[in-house]
């Protein structure tokens, strides 16, 4: 392809003037992609799609994808909900949003789904992972004590102490006290408990499944990337669509019913 036909469609997909009829939605802030800098920005509505756009002083103009579905898009606005913020934030107000990191003076909604990480080994190396002790370079694996910390900390959220919470990685079945971690958060309140998984450690065991269940896990949250062996291949690098298959059916005869593909 030549550099002018290039530099067309370059054009084409980045000039503000490419939005015949926009129907802007609101105002709101966002960030450059490349220097970070807090810019100005519009969402709005073209062809049954939304978008948001802004602009750069330095980069230059930005135009992505933000809801595929318009319709979809004004459904879910209609549960938006600002409160109030949390009466003991744990962090300070420094740098402003978004650059101060956790929950903040300015951060005005509560933890609806926590997510620990307890550990960033896998047994797993898909080639597409960036959260893996292979793909970092160390391995980092919070002790029992540090993660009940974590989840006493959560609990503490005043006046909405988090309730649902999500065990991530990595891989979490690596460790062997998952089922005492999971019996711990829901000692201490949690309602909702779900494992985040590749469901390698499922599928091996229709007992290690019910041991979760009566542990106390509500939902099973498993990577699952398609319904052909290619998909796994691409994303995975092996093909593992009889082993996702089997872990759901394991977790079918534990009596976890809750699987979230």
């Amino acid at each position: 392809m030549s550099t002018a036909i290039l530099k067309h469609f370059e054009n084409l997909f980045t000039k503000k003037g490419i939005v015949k009829n926009m129907n802007k939605i609101k105002n709101t802030k966002s960030i450059c992609p490349e220097c970070l800098k807090v810019l100005d920005a519009t969402i709005f509505e073209d062809d049954g799609k939304v978008y948001i756009k802004k602009e750069c002083p330095t980069h230059g103009f930005f135009q992505e994808l933000y809801w595929s579905d318009y319709e979809q898009y004004l459904r879910v606005e209609k549960l938006r909900y600002d409160g109030e913020g949390l009466n003991n934030p744990r962090t300070k107000k420094e740098k402003g949003c978004p650059y101060d990191c956790g929950i903040c003076p300015e951060h005005k909604s509560h933890t609806a789904l926590a997510i620990i990480d307890v550990t960033n080994r896998c047994n797993l190396t898909c080639p597409v992972c960036f959260a893996n002790a292979a793909a970092a370079g160390y391995v980092y694996e919070p002790t029992r004590e540090e993660i009940t910390r974590m989840l006493e900390n959560l609990r503490a959220n005043d006046p909405v102490p988090a309730t649902a919470l999500q065990f991530s990685g990595g891989e979490p079945t690596i460790r062997n006290d998952l089922f005492d971690l999971v019996r711990k958060a829901k000692e201490l309140g949690f309602r909702h408990v779900e494992v985040n998984t590749n469901g390698l450690r499922l599928a091996q065991s229709v007992d290690y499944c019910r041991q979760l269940k009566e542990a106390g896990v509500s939902t099973i949250y498993l990577q699952f990337d398609g319904l052909t062996s290619e998909v796994y291949k691409f994303i995975r690098g092996v093909d593992l669509l009889e082993t996702k298959m089997k872990a759901i059916e394991n977790c079918r005869q534990a009596g976890l019913h809750s699987i979230v593909l």
